[in-house]
């Protein structure tokens, strides 16, 4: 509306604003030409990673005592994430543990970078069967851990625009459920496989209420519960009987792979070790790669070399206490000379 007195435009009363933010959903085509692709991936390995990465989101969100509504939208940030970055450059692990840190804050259970980092050290020694040993607080590796998370959740926020809101199917299957009159057996069994469903690429293929019908017509399969066909009831709910075949064999692939094992997709190293690619001040020297070292300091050296460095400052901090003094006493003497002048 115009208003009369100044001409400006303004917002009526009853006006409404409205803000999408359940928007990040790609198409089949970005799925097959994700950037994990391009990199040389193949698409069981990729699959098996996305499953392997959300495995390690659900056993962490038990571990750090986090609902499950944690776990869900950790999963869903994993996926997204790797719709947009390859797996060859984010190792699935650190991603994982990203991915839970983030969900925590998103879901208001928050829980802090140390107990998620000691949670994934934790799983990691038990997944290769090695003695469990605690993570100091004060080594380089903890150190190396964190630094490597917030640098990943910096990716992860940039990637996503900040707009993090995830939406789930469960809601969706207990109020369609109740809607039909079914029991709890019921509701169970599509809980479940709506849990399941969040292993795959659905989540970010398909609207929550979607995957809900799928998830409730594979419940009503497994029971041999006989729902209404004629007319069919996904109808009601705007859902495809050929949408619905699609979710269904996304989710049975994930029940025909089974447990997945862990399987570096590129040359960057898991959390906590230090890249080749990047030499750490500690390790190596900075510059050129292609340049050659010099010769590798001994201890006398560099023993050495900070006794040099302590006697050029002792000389430097020498040389500014004798410039303050001389400025002290050349104003002192102009002082002086103004007085007598004047007397």
């Amino acid at each position: 509306e115009e208003d009369e007195d100044s001409g400006r435009r303004r917002c009526p009363r009853d006006a409404m604003i409205v803000t999408n933010v359940d928007n990040f959903y790609v198409t089949d085509d970005k799925i097959i030409n994700s950037p994990s692709r391009e990199r040389g991936v193949s698409e069981e390995d990729e699959f098996a990673m996305r499953v392997h990465g959300c495995e390690l989101i659900q056993e962490a969100a038990v571990l750090l005592k986090a609902s499950q509504q944690v776990a869900c939208t950790g999963q869903v940030l994993l996926h997204r994430f790797y719709a947009k970055r390859s797996m060859v450059k984010f190792d699935v692990r650190r991603v994982a543990a990203t991915s839970v840190f983030l969900a925590c804050k998103l879901e208001e259970c928050p829980r802090k970078l140390r107990d998620v980092v000691n949670v994934f050290h934790r799983m990691s020694r038990r997944r290769e069967k090695k003695p469990l040993t605690h993570l100091e607080y004060f080594s380089k590796r903890y150190e190396d851990i964190k630094a490597d998370l917030v640098r990943v959740e910096r990716h992860m926020l940039r990637e996503f625009g900040f707009c993090i809101h995830a939406e789930h199917p469960h809601k969706f299957v207990l109020n369609y459920l109740r809607m039909m009159g079914q029991d709890s057996a019921m509701m169970n069994a599509a809980w479940k496989i709506a849990n399941d469903s969040l292993r795959t690429t659905l989540c970010i293929r398909f609207k929550a209420y979607k995957v809900a019908v799928a998830c409730i017509y594979l419940a009503a399969r497994k029971l041999r519960v006989v729902l209404p066909e004629d007319p069919p009831w996904w109808d009601l709910f705007d859902v495809t009987k050929e949408q619905i075949e699609m979710m269904c064999e996304s989710v049975l692939a994930v029940y025909e792979l089974g447990k997945t094992e862990y399987v570096a997709m590129g040359p960057e190293p898991p959390p906590g070790a230090t890249s080749p690619t990047k030499p750490s001040i500690i390790e190596g020297p900075i510059g050129n790669p292609s340049e050659p070292a010099g010769p590798i300091e001994t201890r006398e050296d560099v023993v050495k070399n900070l006794k040099e460095g302590k006697d050029v400052v002792a000389a430097v901090g020498s040389a500014r206490e004798k410039e303050r003094r001389t400025g002290r006493s050349t104003e002192r003497g102009r002082k002086r000379s103004r007085s007598r002048s004047r007397s």
